[in-house]
């Protein structure tokens, strides 16, 4: 089965399934658990950010969030820097943009299990981690057109440190996490 694994697809699957969570959240959450161990079984992620809610096998539904997991997880570990985070389309309005890399952020720092300590975390992962709490308090409602390119960059920010976090991680403790 071939599944569009955009945000909208995901976003729809989660509300047409009555589930918590926007789509942004849910791959930030699956981000940040790849990061600490890529081992994670797809079925111990759905358990993890749904609770009760968790598709049940043989549906579409959960047929397409195991497809998302593993596309993120080759994202994550492959070699070619092609990791995304799950956000709108720039055709949806700024505030939207922004307050889906806000709720993706979020998500991450959930999956990754960080509680706002930094002193445990490897290299450039602490100041990284701290800047993903930064934009997830973030106004999002203030945001004006003139920041598409601020927003941009922060897209981008993410993106690389998501990838920065992975491989600090991965060089900490390799074993078991591939």
């Amino acid at each position: 089965m071939s599944v569009d694994l955009d945000f909208d697809t995901i976003q729809d699957l989660m509300v047409r399934g009555e589930l918590s969570g926007t789509a942004a959240e849910v791959h930030g959450h699956l981000s940040g658990m790849l990061c600490m161990d890529t081992t994670t079984d797809p079925a111990q992620w759905l358990e993890d950010f749904f609770g009760e809610e968790t598709p049940r096998e043989g549906e579409y539904d959960r047929e397409t969030f195991e497809a998302l997991y593993r596309q993120t997880r080759r994202q994550l570990t492959d070699t070619d820097f092609s990791f995304q985070p799950l956000l709108p389309d720039d055709q949806e309005s700024l505030d939207s943009r922004a307050l889906a890399l806000g709720e993706w952020c979020h998500g991450f720092l959930q999956g990754l299990g960080y509680s706002g300590e930094t002193s445990d975390w490897p290299g450039e992962s602490s100041e990284i981690l701290r800047d993903f709490l930064e934009i997830v308090r973030l106004d999002a409602q203030s945001a004006e057109e003139a920041d598409e390119e601020a927003y941009a960059e922060l897209t981008e920010y993410v993106r690389v440190g998501v990838q920065v976090i992975q491989s600090e991680l991965d060089a900490v403790t390799p074993e078991g996490r591939h």
